[in-house]
């Protein structure tokens, strides 16, 4: 962790890693593995924590981001970047893999990663959409019924491949990638995508060289704009409002300024981010496959009983010594024991 600042283009970001967090903001983690159904805490929240404006933020993201709306959203994200890839022009690597010495075996463990980053990107799109938005009179709030309203299955997917990440600090030929990768997306240091892939060089070489000499097209500074825009309209039509107020990110100790201006950091990293994922995931796998969800939700399996919403403004209650109680009160960083 180095750095000054969290709002200007290229310096490092600052982090707090689950070993310098204190208690509440280790519980704040723990619902966001949960909420995002990702094993890691994503870099964003991480930035915000070491901003002191995680707890504001969650508060104000999470019950958005625990409904079908925004899952949908997201997928639909995922939808367009996979297209945009297609458009862009980009062949199937797996042969190449094969010649650079990769075997079926590790191939499939590069596509389990791929998978999980696949996923996550566009969440944290529509998640850093919501949350640039939030500001002022808030985003979102157009009811549009139990369906949308509907909860989110819990917890990580069992399908979902462990996430192993490389140090950052690489020597040789992944060095210099990382290097690349740092300057590429302007937050001064290298993502976990990139990281849990890095186990693989070769593989990272061939994909990051490939996605780069597409910078250039108009089509790919359409694609990357248009994916911003895009989330950017759908969190303001979800059915639940966000908003924090420069009160509210005062009383935990932030600076409403620069919360601001790491979001915006965020805002400019993050559709290129899942562009360049989709073209990863279409090189491995193929058009189709890149289009839909790598962990999709069985929604017509899950009991409306577990997760069908009340009103979020109202309290739930339930009986004294339910189990459920104890998950719902822990959803709420607020109840720190």
């Amino acid at each position: 962790m180095a750095g000054k600042m969290n709002g200007k283009t290229g310096e490092r970001l600052l982090l707090v890693d689950e070993t310098e967090a204190d208690r509440q903001t280790l519980e704040v983690y723990e619902l966001i593995t949960r909420k995002m159904r990702i094993s890691r805490v994503p870099v964003l929240y991480k930035a915000l924590a070491a901003e002191k404006a995680l707890l504001p933020c969650w508060q104000a993201l999470r019950p958005a981001i625990r409904v079908r709306a925004f899952e949908e959203a997201s997928d639909d994200l995922r939808t367009r970047a996979a297209r945009a890839a297609v458009e862009l022009g980009c062949p199937l690597i797996e042969t190449q893999l094969e010649w650079a010495g990769h075997d079926l075996d590790q191939i499939d463990e590069i596509r389990g990663q791929i998978d999980i980053f696949h996923y996550l990107d566009a969440k944290l799109l529509m998640a850093v959409a919501v949350l640039s938005q939030a500001f002022g009179g808030g985003v979102g709030g157009h009811r549009r019924g139990a369906r949308a309203e509907q909860r989110l299955p819990r917890g990580v997917p069992q399908d979902m491949d462990h996430i192993e990440l490389v140090p950052e600090e690489a020597a040789g030929n992944l060095g210099k990638i990382f290097r690349s990768i740092r300057g590429h997306l302007g937050l001064g240091l290298v993502p976990d995508d990139f990281r849990a892939v890095g186990r693989w060089p070769k593989y990272l070489e061939i994909a990051w060289s490939d996605a780069r000499k597409r910078d250039e097209e108009p089509r790919a500074k359409a694609a990357v704009a248009e994916l911003m825009s895009q989330a950017d309209e759908m969190a303001r039509q979800l059915p639940i409002k966000a908003q924090i107020t420069d009160e509210a990110l005062t009383a935990a100790g932030a600076d409403p300024v620069r919360v601001r201006a790491l979001l915006e950091r965020f805002r400019k990293a993050m559709p290129g981010l899942v562009l360049d994922v989709a073209l990863f995931k279409v090189q491995l796998d193929g058009a189709e496959s890149a289009r839909g969800s790598p962990f999709p939700i069985r929604w017509k399996y899950i009991s409306s009983d577990d997760y069908m919403t009340v009103p979020l403004e109202e309290n739930v209650k339930l009986r004294a010594g339910d189990p459920t109680s104890l998950d719902d009160l822990a959803d709420d960083p607020s109840h720190a024991h």
